[in-house]
């Protein structure tokens, strides 16, 4: 008598588009957070999300839109301007990633001018392959308290204006690893869960602590801590600096972001 082999079950593979849309999303999710927080101001409409820091309305980087579809961008451009214009500010923008040639044709004709450079986005799929473990041992941290400094000496100090709320707390949405020497931190990050992503942010070294590899050991430490908490991806935003170190951890190149920019007045 024969017995019935078993089917393997088929893993799922996250693709690149599905990875983008995760990045998004953890993006407005993470956004959405820290208005909650007093951090930022949120406006939410269908299909479209717009993020405002009255206090520094000069600061580009804090003022910025995501949308979902062409029809939800169309649809809120007005609202957009009204909500911008309303809190005093003269300049935001829309990153769009890859292939989004008709919101370009929108945003173009609505006044946005498309500015130099942009943003890599990048993703992983935990079964992409094994995540390293990190060769050193990493601290967790309770808060984001110590990341603000280390980010603003690293990329300036307007990329973590925005935590300055709510920067001590704890929140369980947030995981923070680091690495300490002299008992300064000289390396960090931290992930925010959203759904079954893991979005990774605020990740810096000081610069006397850079061409060692600390970063990378983070990243392991934050990928691996992730997958152990069930996630099913992890995306990011890399600067040009960063975006070597990510390639090596197997994250995928998922296309520049560039950012469209309405200047009004």
């Amino acid at each position: 008598m024969f017995s019935k082999r078993r089917s393997r079950p088929t893993l799922l593979v996250v693709t690149d588009a599905e990875l983008s849309a995760r990045l998004r999303a953890n993006i407005v999710a993470y956004k959405k957070f820290q208005a909650a927080q007093g951090g930022l101001l949120h406006l939410g409409l269908p299909g479209l999300w717009a993020f405002a820091q009255p206090s520094h309305p000069e600061t580009l980087s804090q003022q910025q839109a995501f949308f979902e579809s062409l029809e939800a961008l169309e649809a809120g451009l007005p609202r957009l301007e009204d909500f911008y214009r309303a809190h005093g500010i003269r300049l935001w923008r829309v990153p769009l990633p890859p292939g989004t040639t008709a919101a370009e044709q929108l945003l173009a004709r609505a006044g946005y001018r498309k500015e130099d450079g942009g943003t890599f986005a990048m993703g992983l799929g935990f079964e992409d392959g094994p995540l390293t473990p990190p060769s050193i041992p990493l601290e967790e941290l309770t808060s984001q308290e110590e990341l603000i400094p280390l980010n603003a000496a690293a990329f300036g100090p307007s990329t973590s204006i925005h935590l300055e709320p709510w920067h001590a707390r704890h929140f369980p949405e947030l995981h923070i690893r680091g690495i300490r020497e002299g008992g300064q931190l000289i390396t960090g990050g931290l992930t925010h869960d959203a759904g079954d992503t893991a979005g990774v942010f605020l990740v810096a070294t000081s610069h006397t602590a850079r061409g060692r590899g600390l970063a990378t050991e983070v990243m392991r430490g934050l990928l691996l801590d992730a997958q152990r908490r069930g996630r099913v991806a992890a995306v990011l935003q890399s600067t040009e600096q960063g975006y070597a170190v990510y390639r090596r951890l197997g994250m995928r190149d998922l296309g520049l972001w560039v950012d469209w920019v309405r200047r009004s007045g």
